[in-house]
């Protein structure tokens, strides 16, 4: 496991009694770069801070019982309970910097946190009895000496100020953030009290000491519950509050040699310094070093972790022999430990002539379950979807491949090769990954066209077939209006502005809401050197450009041959208003091959975009 600690067991057990092997804590080369000499606060800090409270506390306590005053009172017993939570953090700090030991491989780091906890705990007790003395006053009012609260709250007001500028030099600790609320508190009551002690001695109106006492514990109080949830997250090992831990799993499995991940656990051992563990699925185990540290460099750069521990898990090469057995036991273990996906994304290595490319897909469901291959048009990509296959995941592996070239697929060297045989060669490479002898088939324009050719082909796996909006003949005013936007620039400084002429652009799928627009449309654009531009590689239309009508003619006629030999059932679905599939070719469609049949939503051209409910309830019909 990179990033575990390793040592002889021989030389292990004697020190178990004589003290710390140092051995097992140090960090060898190939670790990540953690390091274990923490910033830590200021001790002297904590000290000159308990000092000063503590000696005031006093004084101000004896004012406060000749004076009379629950303004004055509550001050001196909130620096009385400073003087303990300052002393409280002042231990914690001393803790926490003893060196690990046998019992505490981690060292002491969460004593800050802990003794954050209590403070708060302690606090929120002394807000709940300051409100309560309070409420009583109203129905038995006490005499104050506005004069001497007064003197004292300013005295009290100057010593706070002292005390809180002294703490405040230390930001990073969440322990002496926490004493630091406490004197904040100290300070709030200092004022509180000064306003009470002069209003008292201008008007002699008594409840003013009750009222402002109050106002003070609310004030409080929201700081006291925010370190209060801090250290309890910290304490229960959640995930850092800076850290986004479904971005740091996408930008794992992003990294170049990164099959899959999971077991992915993301917390904090000590204050500021996470860590995490996980389990990496790679092909080939001798290029490890290499990708572990492209991972410790991501991971570093772009979360801050640096304490890293991953366990990395050969699943094999997928054009050899060996491969398919691994598949096999990979899809029986997902099987035993009931895995379900959520649309995270994984990736394929495929080939394309001599060079080598890699292939994203997306899944939801269990893998256990039948395959239903969802594949997207000439300049969409797999989150298409996303939507269709969160409300079929419970009966079907819904599996939603980004065509090379597109979203998170690597883009080709060689531009014409963005062409139907290769992505179906890059299909059949991850369906033997896949490890599946059938899967079923949802293909929309592009996608639909994939799926001939290769339900076409002997031997092919799919068992039945969508095909949404496209067929062997293609008419001439789809291709006109294809060629307006296909690879030509698109660049916005401004997202909704991208938003806005990507939907004009889609405008024939359908009438949507702008949520849907945004769960569809969404995820095709991104940012690059501060522009929002389209996610494909301009470069998928340079074949497509260089069609002329003798080449779409022999196409044409060899979809229509391909489309014949197809011996599955086939649904095909048009848009009602769509330019690319006339319902003349759906009608020849049908007649030329028994096994098809078709249906025509109303009101969408090209192409239905199957996130409506009644589009969804139309697939779950044919493929139940």
């Amino acid at each position: 496991m990179s990033g575990s600690h390793s040592s002889d067991s021989k030389s292990t057990l004697p020190m178990m009694n004589s003290g710390t092997d140092s051995s097992l804590h140090a960090h060898k080369k190939g670790d990540a770069q953690h390091t274990h000499s923490k910033q830590v606060s200021n001790q002297n800090l904590l000290l000159i801070a308990l000092v000063l409270t503590l000696g005031f506390s006093g004084v101000e306590g004896a004012a406060a019982y000749f004076a009379n005053s629950l303004a004055l009172i509550s001050d001196a017993g909130h620096m009385v309970t400073d003087a303990a939570a300052l002393g409280l953090a002042l231990l914690a700090q001393i803790i926490s910097r003893r060196p690990p030991s046998p019992r505490h491989s981690f060292g002491f780091g969460r004593a800050e946190a802990l003794a954050a906890f209590v403070n708060s705990i302690v606090m929120l007790a002394l807000v709940v009895w300051i409100v309560y003395e309070a409420i009583t006053r109203f129905y038995d009012p006490h005499k104050v000496d506005g004069l001497t609260v007064t003197v004292v709250a300013a005295i009290g007001l100057v010593m706070n100020l002292v005390v809180a500028w002294v703490l405040s030099r230390d930001k990073k600790s969440v322990n002496t953030r926490a004493a630091l609320v406490h004197v904040m508190g100290d300070l709030l009551g200092s004022i509180a009290a000064l306003i009470a002690g002069v209003v008292i001695q201008l008007t002699g109106w008594m409840p003013i000491d009750a009222i402002l006492s109050i106002l003070v514990s609310l004030l409080i109080l929201k700081s006291t519950i925010s370190i209060l949830k801090e250290s309890y997250h910290f304490l229960m090992e959640g995930v850092p509050l800076h850290i986004d831990y479904l971005q740091v799993g996408t930008d794992l499995r992003n990294v170049p040699g990164v099959l899959a991940v999971h077991d992915l656990h993301v917390w904090e051992m000590t204050p500021s310094f996470p860590a995490l563990i996980g389990h990496i699925e790679i092909a080939n185990m001798q290029e490890w070093p290499q990708i572990m540290a492209r991972i410790n460099a991501m991971l570093l750069d772009k979360h801050g972790i640096d304490h890293v521990t991953l366990q990395p898990e050969e699943v094999g090469d997928d054009h050899d022999h060996e491969h398919d057995h691994v598949s096999h036991e990979v899809h029986n273990e997902a099987q035993a430990a009931n895995v379900f996906h959520d649309g995270e994304t994984f990736y394929v290595d495929c080939t394309s002539g001599d060079e080598k490319h890699r292939m994203a897909y997306h899944a939801w469901g269990n893998p256990s379950n039948s395959v239903l291959m969802c594949v997207h048009g000439l300049t969409r990509r797999g989150s298409d979807f996303k939507t269709l296959a969160q409300a079929m995941c419970k009966d079907y592996y819904v599996v939603c491949p980004d065509i090379v070239g597109r979203g998170d697929s690597d883009r080709l060297a060689n531009p014409m090769m963005y062409a139907v045989p290769q992505y179906v060669s890059d299909i059949a490479t991850l369906v033997k990954k896949l490890g599946v002898s059938q899967i079923d088939w949802l293909g929309t324009s592009m996608g639909g066209l994939i799926g001939m050719v290769y339900a076409a082909m002997p031997n092919s796996p799919i068992r039945r077939m969508l095909i949404n909006d496209v067929g062997p003949k293609i008419e001439p005013e789809a291709i006109k209006r294809l060629g307006s936007y296909v690879g030509q620039p698109f660049a916005f400084a401004d997202r909704a502005a991208a938003m806005t002429r990507l939907n004009e652009i889609c405008a024939t799928f359908g009438e949507h809401t702008p949520e849907e627009w945004e769960i569809y449309n969404g995820p095709m654009l991104v940012q690059k050197d501060g522009k929002w531009i389209m996610h494909y590689d301009p470069d998928i239309s340079v074949p497509f450009a260089s069609v002329n009508p003798i080449m779409a003619k022999a196409g044409e006629m060899a979809m229509w041959h391909a489309f014949k030999q197809i011996h599955i059932p086939m649904l095909i679905v048009r848009g009602g208003d769509s330019d690319l599939l006339s319902a003349a070719t759906v009608a020849q469609m049908c007649k030329v091959n028994p096994y098809a049949r078709s249906i025509e939503i109303p009101n969408v051209g090209h192409a239905p975009a199957f996130v409506k409910q009644e589009q969804i309830a139309l697939a779950k019909e044919f493929f139940s």
